[in-house]
């Protein structure tokens, strides 16, 4: 077993690296902070000193998630592979990815539920410069992890993610207590945390965030709001997307995210060279290509 510095035992560490919008959270929450010893931590800025020993004194593996975004326009953290090898030599790492196609439909949404106020195009545009440019973040983990990494697709987790939660559990290897394929069944029929919200229900967000009126500090007129929910006329939106939706059988989509061949141009290059890398046709899977 390899031992970095301090004597901490770190091959039995699995560094998580999951991305926004690629069900990272999910994962987290019911595969892994349910059945292995886990933490959420901040290799660039914080010590790991406190990590370490609770590494020292589990069994079995250990489980480490790590941001690889700095918010919604945020870069992706420089020298990741070094970063996690500097602090837990021999560690292993798991990262997802999704098509940027299904990704900025997913994450702009999102944005604008944060109290974003840009329009579509602009945050498309600001948006790619930073983001989703995989083949740029994955080619050198790659390179220097090798076998120690195990690279899944979002869209292996809507396939058949009962097949992926138990390819994810053996690459790791099974918790202290085991993890049987009934259990990781039963895991795979929890339904997913953030459903995607309806078109009526981000414009309506949109602009009430344009006329500060969706949060308390920048409204115009007092919050209208209960604890736990939105402002009134969010969850009126709300309420007619769930009602077209009961009575036609789909959700309620009129935007169209039409970005004007920018995808393409941005990210075809990488993730042809990514495709190679991972041995996968990833335009099989909707990535630009």
């Amino acid at each position: 077993m390899h031992q970095d510095a301090n004597g901490t035992a770190s091959s039995s560490v699995v560094v998580y690296l999951g991305y926004h919008k690629t069900a990272s959270k999910w994962i987290w929450q019911h595969l892994f902070r349910d059945h292995y010893p886990c933490r959420q931590v901040n290799m660039y800025r914080q010590s790991m000193d406190d990590i370490r020993a609770a590494v020292d004194s589990s069994t079995g593996p250990f489980m480490l998630r790590q941001r690889i975004e700095n918010g919604s326009l945020g870069a992706q953290p420089p020298a990741l592979a070094e970063t996690i090898d500097r602090n837990f030599p021999g560690a292993r790492v798991v990262l997802g990815i999704r098509s940027q196609r299904s990704m900025l439909a997913s994450h702009y949404g999102q944005y604008v539920t944060n109290g974003g106020r840009m329009g579509f195009n602009k945050y498309l545009r600001e948006t790619v410069k930073t983001k989703w440019h995989y083949h740029d973040v994955l080619a050198p983990l790659m390179e220097h992890f090798g076998a120690r990494m195990l690279v899944y697709l979002f869209e292996d987790l809507r396939e058949d993610s009962f097949a992926l939660l138990c390819r994810l559990r053996d690459f790791i290897g099974e918790p202290a207590q085991g993890l049987s394929d009934d259990e990781v069944r039963q895991i795979a029929q929890i339904p997913p945390l953030n459903p995607q919200r309806n078109d009526l229900v981000i414009d309506t967000m949109l602009l009430l965030n344009r006329l500060r009126m969706r949060h308390e500090k920048n409204a115009i007129i007092p919050e209208i709001r209960r604890p736990g929910h939105d402002h009134i006329l969010v969850e009126g939106a709300d309420y007619l997307g769930r009602k077209h939706r009961e009575r036609s059988g789909r959700p309620l989509r009129y935007r169209r995210y039409d970005d004007q061949g920018i995808l393409d141009e941005t990210y075809a290059e990488g993730n042809r060279a990514l495709s190679a890398l991972l041995g996968r046709d990833l335009s099989q899977y909707g990535y630009p290509s």
